[in-house]
């Protein structure tokens, strides 16, 4: 795998953070440059693609962290526990960042989904990994592949969707509600 720039790494995950902030629209390159420390004039070379290319690269950054971070919470405790620490967790981000800082995949894909192929792509295979990872995690506790998947959907929807209401209330009553029911739902599927 070819060594990645410091100036590229930093514009990629500046501008994952302002994704999760203000989105991709408002997202610009100035921005991006001033946030990172990179020179002016990185842009054009790490990004001959454009801002459309930046914003690839960042989505795919972001959910890979995010990978890491789902089979990190899943590993080795009951999905319901894990589903708990994740809405508290985020719950407990947005309050912080004033309700400002939301899931970048979300928002970009809400933003883009119609008008941009390869970003549309990358939020699909975006939250494809965040699925697998779940759907693996649910099936190590020995539901069926399929039972698993479903699940996961259902999980992954269903914090995404409270993401999106407790930004909207400034609350983090949405999380904490959805957590319930969804652990609810894990512990009626998945024996201890």
């Amino acid at each position: 795998m070819p060594r990645i720039s410091d100036s590229r790494r930093r514009m990629v995950t500046a501008a994952a953070r302002l994704f999760r902030a203000q989105g991709y629209p408002a997202t610009g390159w100035r921005q991006v440059v001033t946030e990172s420390a990179a020179p002016w004039g990185s842009q054009a070379h790490h990004f001959p693609g454009g801002k459309e290319q930046l914003g690839v690269e960042a989505l795919s950054w972001a959910a890979t962290g995010f990978e890491r971070a789902i089979r990190t919470v899943f590993a080795g405790v009951h999905p319901a526990v894990a589903v708990h620490r994740w809405v508290h967790a985020a719950a407990a981000e947005l309050a912080t960042s004033n309700w400002r800082d939301g899931c970048p995949v979300a928002t970009v894909t809400l933003e883009t989904a119609h008008s941009s192929d390869a970003l549309r792509t990358a939020c699909a295979e975006a939250l494809g990994s965040w699925r697998a990872a779940l759907a693996d995690a649910l099936g190590a506790r020995g539901l069926p592949e399929a039972q698993a998947r479903s699940l996961a959907t259902l999980v992954l929807a269903g914090i995404e969707g409270a993401l999106i209401l407790a930004r909207a209330e400034r609350s983090a009553g949405p999380l904490e509600d959805v957590g319930h029911e969804l652990a609810a739902v894990l512990r009626a599927r998945i024996p201890d």
